[in-house]
């Protein structure tokens, strides 16, 4: 299963070709794996518990011009380890991919600021959007 966030384009967004910029893509990014973290992780962790990116790399596709409707962020969950798991996003418009990326997240204790195992509680929320 595959979390879906609609992203509006933003007129800021566009760079001087009018095209949505390159930078703003990580952006779009994050604003999906927060909406996936919030919705989906929030009660597997505890209130000091969350994640940090240690990677992330994305293929530009399509430019993507100014539009009024939403961009589609795909976002699923491709590895799940002892202490990190990997995520991979499809930036779309329907069956156009604009970009294509790929993260991999630590598991973190933000009152220790050191790395830490994945909860089972995680493990299983994670599981759920698990593909290959």
């Amino acid at each position: 299963m595959r979390h879906v966030f609609e992203c509006a384009v933003r007129f800021d967004d566009l760079d001087s070709y009018g095209h949505v910029n390159n930078v703003t893509f990580a952006e779009y990014l994050q604003e999906a794996r927060i909406d996936f973290a919030h919705r989906h992780l929030t009660e597997a962790l505890e209130p000091h518990e969350g994640a940090v990116v240690a990677h992330q790399s994305i293929d530009y596709v399509l430019p993507v011009p100014f539009r009024t409707e939403p961009l589609r962020v795909e976002v699923w969950v491709t590895r799940i380890g002892t202490s990190s798991y990997d995520v991979a996003y499809d930036v779309r418009d329907g069956t156009v991919v604009f970009a294509r990326a790929t993260g991999a997240l630590v598991a973190y204790d933000v009152s220790a600021q050191k790395p830490r195992p994945l909860s089972e509680a995680e493990r299983s929320a994670l599981t759920t959007f698990l593909e290959p």
